[in-house]
């Protein structure tokens, strides 16, 4: 019994370590999981991100789905409140999905 139970733990730690009987793949078969193609970068969108720099020109994120960017918004400006700093960023993000 103990035999067994040592041979079975043995094959769970291969199958996690990806080497065991159930890590090999069987032609024909399909995986659980689909494969994944490159993405491809998508609508931008920003959320509030503060940074604690002291920089309220950087505190919004920007993302394409494949990259991040913290744009510097409303340089001119030596104050911004959150509610400025969204604002500038909704419209930073409609300028690069209209492809300005």
């Amino acid at each position: 019994m103990r035999r067994s139970v040592c041979g079975v733990v043995l094959l769970g730690v291969l199958a996690v370590a990806g080497t065991g009987p159930a890590a090999q793949a069987v032609p024909g078969a399909t995986s659980p999981r689909p494969a994944s193609a490159p993405s491809a970068a998508g609508t931008w969108t920003c959320w509030w991100s503060p940074t604690m720099d002291d920089n309220w020109h950087n505190d919004a994120l920007c993302s394409d789905g494949v990259r991040k960017v913290r744009p510097h918004l409303r340089p001119a400006d030596s104050f911004i409140t959150r509610a400025e700093l969204m604002s500038s960023a909704r419209a930073w993000a409609r300028a690069r999905n209209s492809g300005r």
